[in-house]
């Protein structure tokens, strides 16, 4: 396995994944274009494209399945954050603190 190509391959994912969740998260309303955009980005096979084209190679390797490990990644951890900011400021607005449930 090539650590670096892996690496990149998650990284990539988890920058395109987070940046998805967050403007998914930020929409007021769900509307075809909205989803329309988050898809797309989500699932275009330009970025297997430019991974084939970048190591030199015609066939994709086994690392290139990082990615949509990568997507997932990014989309849980902002999704994670929006959900415990949003807690956060209705505690806070409420003026009790904010308690975990442990």
């Amino acid at each position: 396995m090539d650590w670096f190509v892996a690496a990149g391959s998650t990284s990539l994912g988890v920058l395109i994944g987070a940046l998805v969740a967050w403007f998914f998260n930020e929409a007021k309303e769900v509307t075809p274009k909205v989803l329309a955009a988050s898809i797309s980005s989500l699932v275009g096979s330009s970025v297997l494209a430019m991974f084939s084209f970048l190591a030199g190679g015609s066939v994709p390797t086994h690392e290139y399945w990082l990615y949509p490990v990568g997507l997932l990644i990014g989309f849980a951890i902002v999704t994670t954050f929006e959900i415990l900011s949003e807690r956060t400021e209705i505690a806070a607005r409420s003026g009790r603190k904010f308690k975990s449930r442990t």
